[in-house]
């Protein structure tokens, strides 16, 4: 999954020479946690709410809320791009402990992924409230596992939707979570487990 295909594109943001008080009353109105500065498109920093906070208590209200926002922003922030990798986006958000990134096309700023829409893709992925049942299945780090599952689950006639595979923190095992589109699990549970699959947790939404 792509960027462009989960970011949001109608952003608000705030000019460098606007005031502090200007971000602090946008991001309390948008219930947001940090903007994109912008210049022509551009963007040339973020400013945070807890920058705001932390310039406030500092400097105390009345003297921080009226200067500009170019004096707090964190200038030239990190950036994606809309063809990068969502997971590209979560990894550096994760390091950078930061809950949002600009995504620009060139130098132009085309919208903005926030955690929110990586939590939202995430849960596409794995198929949350598809109307589809999730199997847990723990089975051994082996080549071939998954395409033998499949295999068995294509033989029953089951439509698969979603797969996901976590390394389990059993050694050498990992955790398989399939999305099926059936209207009985049990069948299908009993023909993994008679084929040596444990299968740890059933879901049906």
């Amino acid at each position: 999954m792509i960027v462009r295909n989960v970011m949001t594109e109608d952003v608000t943001t705030v000019s460098p020479d606007d005031t502090l008080q200007q971000a602090y009353e946008i991001i309390q109105t948008k219930n947001y946690d940090c903007l994109p500065v912008t210049a022509n498109r551009r963007v040339v920093g973020i400013i945070q709410l807890t920058d705001i906070y932390e310039a406030c208590m500092r400097d105390g209200r009345q003297a921080a809320l009226p200067r500009p926002v170019k004096e707090f922003m964190v200038p030239d922030p990190v950036t994606v791009r809309p063809d990068d990798l969502v997971e590209t986006a979560a990894k550096l958000m994760f390091k950078r402990d930061i809950p949002l990134l600009p995504v620009v096309h060139g130098e132009r700023l085309v919208g903005v992924i926030h955690e929110h829409d990586i939590f939202r893709a995430f849960a596409h992925l794995l198929g949350v409230d598809s109307g589809t049942i999730r199997l847990t299945l723990v089975v051994p780090d082996r080549v071939g596992q998954l395409a033998r599952i499949a295999e068995l689950i294509r033989d029953a006639g089951v439509a698969i939707r979603n797969v996901a595979t976590f390394r389990s923190s059993v050694l050498d095992q990992y955790q398989i979570i399939i999305r099926v589109e059936t209207e009985a699990s049990r069948p299908l549970i009993d023909l993994l487990e008679r084929h040596g699959y444990k299968v740890l947790h059933v879901l049906e939404d």
